[in-house]
């Protein structure tokens, strides 16, 4: 059959696309990427934002806890004012205003906690949206190197060799006629004659070169000894390799098979000959592009981004996403990407980075993570079920602070549209974006509820003694509580002291 076919030509992944980090998303990269595992980093790294912004949370904690003390002694006040003024909302407001400001009550105080919360949950999710494309992509562009790797270990690998050229960029030509080859590192090698068709003898190289001339344009061919992958570029612009499959020698390495298509296609009387060719070069090119695909597969297999049962953190936890998304998905994950061409930054589409083929090439061997459930929802389930317990207890915890920080009610109206809207923005993302996200609103909602249900211990404590001396210096009252304490107290002395004699 390899007389039906010339060299095929046959293209390589591009390397090293990658979309940028804001400083959140390096800031989890450096963490996640620093733990080595997956779901464990992103735990650490939201527990690392958690105590970053505890130290404000329990300043916010203690600072609410004042505000309701003040609402608390406004109270009456408040409700003759709004008896006074009921049919004058302005001068009502006013007034409000005016003793709010006389007692040091702030209302931008009693309202910081919700707003604090929303900054932190869009920030959050801002790093995470942002490290999610950069790993789910850098995922791909490692496989890319794999892929390229496996194939070019059947590939020529000659030195990048450039004709000389002058001040203006036009090539050096000697009086003679003579041109220079010129190397990477910039040296001249040799002084030559062009000859069309010629080989051209460089000393040192296992290679063999040989110059073709294609519409006025010079080409280096190099091919190696046993390789059925050979390659040519330009010798008059910068080094761009293309690589071309010999059939003759990839033949004998076909699967059984591979050959009996090759048969079949030949002995086909409804293909034209133009078909036949078309077909056979297929054929050859995915036996190449398989070597590829089992290597990308292979680092896919031992980096996989899972996190219990969901296969790739990156994607949501639904049933109707996969792992390995189909092409649309993928072409989804990123507008643009950066990739390095001739040493510069050049922005791309990705769909222009990596073609249809391409990625399904890529993707050869990956077949079952393209149909199977990334995940079940029960991470979503279970950090919104988290995130309105969390919200309810630390609503419950506020009730009476809620009370008395509106005379009529809108306080605790508006604390229960929260409890039903936060989960309800959350489950859009949730839905939407990475299940990465997920993990990170689950760890930080047990985390809010541990520092709510802790704190209050602390701050009802604090806080009612406060109070308690404070009504017993200004009434001289004792509270029942209070001489059951002290009589407790006399009653172990004396056992105490019973004990000891």
């Amino acid at each position: 059959m390899a007389s039906l076919l010339n060299n095929i030509g046959i293209t390589l992944l591009e390397q090293g696309f990658q979309v940028g980090l804001n400083w959140l998303g390096q800031f989890a990269r450096v963490i996640i990427e620093g733990i080595g595992i997956v779901g464990l980093g992103i735990i650490v790294f939201t527990l690392v934002l958690k105590a970053i912004t505890l130290p404000f949370d329990i300043v916010q904690r203690v600072k609410m806890r004042k505000q309701t003390l003040i609402m608390r002694d406004m109270k009456d006040d408040l409700e003759k004012l709004q008896q006074q003024y009921a049919n004058d909302k302005d001068t009502y407001s006013a007034k409000m205003m005016e003793l709010y400001k006389k007692n040091g009550y702030s209302m931008f105080g009693a309202c910081l906690p919700m707003i604090l919360s929303l900054v932190i949950l869009i920030v959050a999710f801002s790093g995470f949206s942002a490290y999610s494309r950069y790993a789910n992509l850098q995922m791909f562009s490692e496989m890319s190197v794999a892929f390229n790797g496996a194939v070019l270990e059947n590939s020529a690998n000659g030195t990048d060799y450039t004709l000389k050229k002058d001040e203006n960029g036009g090539v050096v030509v000697g009086a003679d006629g003579s041109y220079t080859l010129v190397g990477a590192d910039g040296e001249e090698k040799m002084t030559f004659r062009w000859q069309n068709g010629a080989v051209l003898p460089i000393e040192g190289e296992d290679c063999v070169y040989t110059m073709t001339e294609t519409d006025g344009v010079k080409y280096f061919s190099v091919t190696a000894p046993g390789k059925y992958l050979s390659y040519f570029y330009n010798l008059e612009s910068s080094v761009n390799r293309q690589y071309e499959i010999d059939p003759a020698l990839l033949e004998p390495l076909l699967t059984e098979e591979e050959k009996e298509q090759i048969a079949a296609i030949a002995q086909s009387a409804e293909l034209t000959e133009a078909q036949k060719t078309a077909e056979t070069e297929k054929i050859y090119r995915n036996h190449v592009y398989k070597i590829g695909a089992l290597a990308a597969k292979e680092h896919y297999d031992g980096n996989r981004p899972s996190f219990l049962w969901v296969k790739n953190v990156w994607y949501p936890d639904v049933s109707y996403n996969h792992p390995i998304p189909s092409y649309g998905s993928f072409k989804s994950i990123t507008g643009s990407v950066t990739v390095i061409r001739g040493g510069e930054k050049v922005k791309e589409k990705l769909e222009n980075v990596v073609s249809e083929e391409q990625y399904n090439a890529l993707t050869m061997e990956l077949e079952t993570e393209k149909t199977q459930p990334n995940g079940y929802f029960i991470l979503i389930i279970l950090s919104i079920g988290m995130m309105v317990l969390s919200q309810f207890i630390s609503m419950r915890s506020q009730k009476e602070s809620t009370q008395y920080q509106t005379v009529d009610g809108q306080g605790a109206s508006t604390q229960k549209v929260m409890l039903v809207m936060m989960p309800l923005i959350y489950a859009i993302f949730a839905f939407l974006y990475s299940a990465a996200f997920s993990i990170y609103m689950l760890v930080s909602s047990i985390l809010s509820l541990a520092v709510t249900v802790f704190s209050n211990l602390i701050l009802d404590h604090s806080f009612r003694k406060k109070e308690t001396e404070k009504i017993h210096a200004e009434y001289g009252r004792t509270f029942e509580w209070m001489e059951k304490k002290k009589g407790a107290e006399k009653d172990n002395k004396a056992s105490r002291r019973k004990n000891k004699k």
